[in-house]
């Protein structure tokens, strides 16, 4: 399938693809805290661009107001896994993963390897499914 990308949306999968580059070398390298922060910014990411492609409540409440907050993406997340419902819960598997090592991984700096592993893996495993929703083929590196 051939994808016709404006610029903006060439430099938005670029920063995608280079982010999820960076988390596997983070990782790779054993500084699991920056790939825990590079895997959150690119589920953030994709989150924010397919709240605004479904036009989500939460999407317009953060345009028409401060902008984004965990609170407004968790609403987002919610109402984009109802949309997708047949999909078994996968935003919200990837969005808690996600979150979890933004939180444990990145600002406590506390997660055990297996935690981090397991969350790193069903990120990676379902990243292309949810950025395909969005119109993203997103080329992904375990």
């Amino acid at each position: 399938m051939c994808y016709n990308f404006s610029m903006d949306e060439l430099l938005l999968l670029q920063f995608l693809e280079k982010t999820l580059k960076e988390a596997k070398e983070f990782k790779e390298k054993g500084d699991i805290q920056q790939s825990c922060e590079k895997l959150y910014s690119v589920v953030e990411s994709l989150v924010k661009i397919l709240a605004e492609k479904e036009n989500v409540e939460a999407y317009r409440e953060a345009m028409s107001g401060d902008g984004w907050s965990t609170y407004l993406l968790e609403n987002a997340v919610d109402e984009l896994n109802r949309r997708y419902s047949k999909d078994e819960n996968l935003i919200w598997h990837v969005w808690d993963a996600a979150y979890i090592l933004h939180r444990k991984g990145f600002h406590d700096n506390n997660i055990s390897i297996r935690g981090f592993e397991s969350r790193y893996k069903i990120i990676m495993e379902n990243l292309p499914k949810i950025a395909l929703k969005a119109g993203i083929k997103l080329k992904v590196e375990p």
